[in-house]
C-alpha cells in the first residue's frame, strides 16, 4: 500500500506548494517563512473563518473566504494600532481541490500585496481521516507592528472619561453567527433564500487598516461574541460606554426574524451593522473622522465615570 492509498497523495501537494513558490515568490523557504526584524513592538493574531467557509465552499465564493481570512486577523492588531507585516495560512483538509484552493491563493495574494503584507509560509494538509469527504477548514496567522507615536499598543490603558465612540460599518454579519445562519438554512427557516440573500450573507468581512492612529486610545473589532462582548474589552473599570446602535442592516433583521432570536442574542452574536469601533480623544475626534472618511464613520457614543463597573449601555 501507497500513502496515496490511504488518501494523501504528496504529489499533489508538492504540486500545490510549487504554484505558491511560483505565486508568492523566494520567501516561502523548506519548512518555513523568514523575516528580517528592525526592533519593534510586534502584535500578533490567529483566527478563522469558522462555519461561514460551509456556505463559501458550496457556492464557490473563495475569493471572500481569503478576505474573511486576512480580515479576522488583521482587524484584530488594528486594534492595537499595528500594521501587517507578515501572514501564514493552514488549511486542512479531506483532499486538495485546485477548483476551490486556486482562486482562494490568487485572491490572497491580492490581498496581502494591497496591504503591503507578506505571506511567508504555511501549511496544507490532507487528512481523509479526520476531514469528511469535501471538508475544508482555514486558519491565519499574523504579525504586526506597533504605529503608534510613541511605540506602545492601543488599549485600554489609554480610555478616559470623555472619550468619543466612533463606529465603522460592516458589510454584513463579516465571519460571525453563521452556525445559527446554517441552521437557518438548513431547517428551512429562512423564506425566499435567493442570490440577493445570499450575496448578503457572504459579503467578505470588511478590512479595517489605517494609515494614521493619532488621538486613539482604542479599538474594537466586533467579531465572536458580538457588541456586547467586544466593546467591554476595552473599557477599563470605572468607565462606561453609553452606545447607540445605529441603523441595522435587513440581513440581521431576517435572520433575528427567521429564527425567533432575542434582541441580546442578537447583539451577543452578531456586530448588527458595525465592524468596528474606535475610541478616539475628544480633541482628536474631527481629525480622526475626517481620516476614517472612506470607512463611513458615525459618532455612536460617549465615554463616562461608572462606578458600577457595567462597562457598556446600548442606547
Amino acid at each position: 500500500m501507497k500513502y496515496k492509498d490511504a488518501g494523501v497523495d504528496i504529489d499533489r501537494s508538492n504540486k500545490l506548494v510549487k504554484k505558491l513558490q511560483r505565486t508568492f515568490g523566494n520567501v516561502i523557504g523548506p519548512f518555513g517563512g523568514t523575516f528580517d526584524l528592525k526592533g519593534t513592538a510586534l502584535v500578533t493574531s490567529t483566527d478563522g473563518i469558522g462555519t461561514k467557509l460551509n456556505l463559501e465552499v458550496k457556492h464557490m465564493r473563495m475569493e471572500a473566504a481569503a478576505q474573511d481570512l486576512v480580515a479576522m486577523n488583521v482587524n484584530d492588531i488594528s486594534c492595537m494600532g499595528a500594521k501587517p507585516l507578515f501572514f501564514l495560512d493552514y488549511i486542512g483538509c479531506h483532499r486538495i481541490d485546485d477548483t476551490l484552493l486556486d482562486p482562494f491563493f490568487s485572491s490572497l495574494n491580492s490581498i496581502l500585496s494591497n496591504l503591503g503584507c507578506k505571506l511567508l509560509g504555511g501549511e496544507t494538509a490532507e487528512m481523509p481521516s479526520i476531514y469528511p469527504k469535501g471538508g475544508l477548514d482555514l486558519a491565519g496567522f499574523v504579525v504586526g507592528e506597533v504605529q503608534t507615536s510613541d511605540g506602545k499598543p492601543l488599549g485600554p490603558q489609554r480610555v478616559k472619561d470623555g472619550d468619543v465612540a466612533i463606529a465603522l460599518p460592516s458589510s454584513g454579519p463579516h465571519s460571525n453567527g453563521y452556525t445559527l445562519v446554517n441552521k437557518l438554512i438548513e431547517d428551512r427557516l429562512i423564506d425566499d433564500f435567493d442570490d440577493s440573500l445570499l450575496n448578503s450573507l457572504l459579503a467578505p468581512t470588511k478590512l479595517y487598516v489605517f494609515k494614521s492612529m493619532e488621538g486613539v486610545h482604542a479599538c474594537a473589532h466586533i467579531t465572536g461574541g458580538g457588541v456586547i462582548e467586544n466593546i467591554p474589552r476595552i473599557i477599563p473599570k470605572g468607565l462606561r460606554l453609553d452606545f447607540k446602535i445605529g441603523s441595522v442592516p435587513e440581513i440581521f433583521e431576517i435572520i433575528q426574524k427567521s429564527g425567533n432570536v432575542s434582541d441580546e442574542e442578537m447583539l451577543r452574536t452578531f456586530n448588527m451593522g458595525t465592524g468596528f469601533v474606535i475610541l478616539a480623544d475628544p480633541k482628536n475626534v474631527s481629525d480622526v473622522v475626517n481620516k476614517l472618511h472612506d470607512f463611513e464613520p458615525r459618532i455612536a457614543g460617549k465615554v463616562c465615570e461608572d462606578e458600577t463597573d457595567r462597562r457598556l449601555r446600548i442606547g
